[in-house]
């Protein structure tokens, strides 16, 4: 059975933002230290390469529980519990005294790394609807992406500077002081359903993938991102070993990319209201294959360059910020009952993609961009077909 709707008063926005970028803080903060990590433990660059694929299946599968628990509980004895997983997870990689515990320990920080995404995204959901939801997710997501851009530039400061072991130490720091403020969150889930079984858990998840109000934009979400992390996953080998850019440097190389996001979410703000969300998708991944083709073109008929390289990808990124909130708040409204399950499963679609992209590209990898360019334009045009098909079936 289902309450009355409670008012509750909002979490602000800077502790959404906060909140939903903890996963980004856990994931770019390491790249830097990829190859020193690789050349201290004396193992192969593509094991240690596996910290990000592992990390990201580790934040694809949690979400599916925090999801339908956040249903059941409220949304903050999740979370609370999620901070701490990533805080035991941080300690684990910093104090790692050999690569299968490094690995382990990425395992464990994804897990609760993936909590406030989920979370934050329902909770905006539960507080706010219509366009001032689209603006409110626009707006996190903008925020929110100051990270990735500013992650790597910190951690290729503290790599040379304190060692590869600060960055985790400086996660581990951050959760904490993150925890102090989600303990004082109001609650803003009160409709709670009643705990089902594990049986009933995945009939809500069943449910939710039959309804095309769901899936579709769901996975307009989640094929786009898997060109933009099999980049990620390659890009400190490009640029060390190919470029020759020291990783002190390769955080204003990623620059680009949070600039780029907030003006594709700023964009999405002023557009998404005009051309309505399924216009406004397609548009942003027509715009994201065709950028990918060219960059294709690129890699088969020239040497790139760094700005050759990332500025196609910065484009790409805004045309995916433009696509983010109205799709997902679509894919969140399909069942009004099931906001968290909602989110945990469109968060582990978003990131099993992800993780599967750079496993791939782990396999494929020959020193250039080739390969990522390539599932960058086949994910942006599987994309582009599934929008044209849903909207010819609506």
């Amino acid at each position: 059975m289902y309450s009355h709707r409670v008012v509750v008063k909002a979490p602000s926005i800077p502790v959404l933002v906060v909140l939903t970028a903890l996963m980004s803080l856990g994931m770019h903060t390491v790249l830097p230290a990829i190859p020193v990590i690789a050349h201290d433990f004396g193992a192969q660059l593509s094991t240690i390469q596996l910290t990000v694929p592992l990390y990201m299946g580790a934040v694809a599968i949690a979400q599916l529980v925090y999801g339908p628990l956040s249903d059941r509980f409220g949304r903050k004895p999740p979370l609370l519990v999620g901070l701490c997983i990533f805080f035991a997870g941080s300690l684990i990689c910093a104090l790692a005294p050999t690569t299968p515990v490094l690995l382990v320990g990425r395992i464990v920080q994804g897990a609760g790394a993936c909590v406030g995404m989920v979370l934050g995204r329902a909770m905006v959901r539960d507080v706010y609807s219509g366009d001032r939801a689209v603006t409110v997710l626009a707006y996190v997501a903008m925020a929110m992406m100051a990270i990735p851009g500013l992650a790597p530039i910190v951690g290729g400061v503290m790599v040379p500077t304190l060692g590869w072991r600060s960055v985790f130490f400086g996660c581990a720091i951050a959760v904490s002081g993150l925890l102090v403020v989600a303990w004082r969150l109001n609650e803003t889930h009160h409709n709670r359903t009643t705990l089902p079984n594990a049986g009933a858990m995945l009939m809500d998840f069943g449910h939710l993938i039959r309804l095309r109000e769901f899936t579709a934009p769901v996975l307009a979400l989640a094929l786009p991102n898997c060109g933009f992390w099999a980049f990620i996953s390659i890009s400190p080998a490009l640029l060390n070993q190919q470029l020759h850019i020291p990783p002190q440097e390769f955080g204003f190389y990623f620059l680009p990319l949070p600039i780029a996001y907030f003006v594709g979410s700023f964009l999405s703000t002023r557009v998404a209201p005009r051309l309505g969300g399924q216009r406004t998708a397609l548009l942003g991944t027509s715009v994201s294959t065709i950028v990918a083709s060219i960059l294709l073109t690129l890699t088969l008929t020239t040497k790139l360059s760094a700005l050759a390289l990332f500025l196609p990808i910065a484009v790409m990124n805004a045309m995916i910020a433009m696509t983010i909130p109205s799709l997902q708040l679509r894919a969140l409204s399909a069942d009004t009952r099931l906001v968290g399950s909602a989110a945990g499963l469109m968060g582990f679609a978003q990131m099993a993609c992800g993780a599967l992209a750079t496993l791939l590209i782990s396999r494929l990898y020959d020193g250039t961009a080739l390969p990522a360019a390539a599932i960058m334009v086949t994910a942006s045009a599987s994309a582009v077909g599934l929008l044209l098909y849903a909207r010819k079936r609506a």
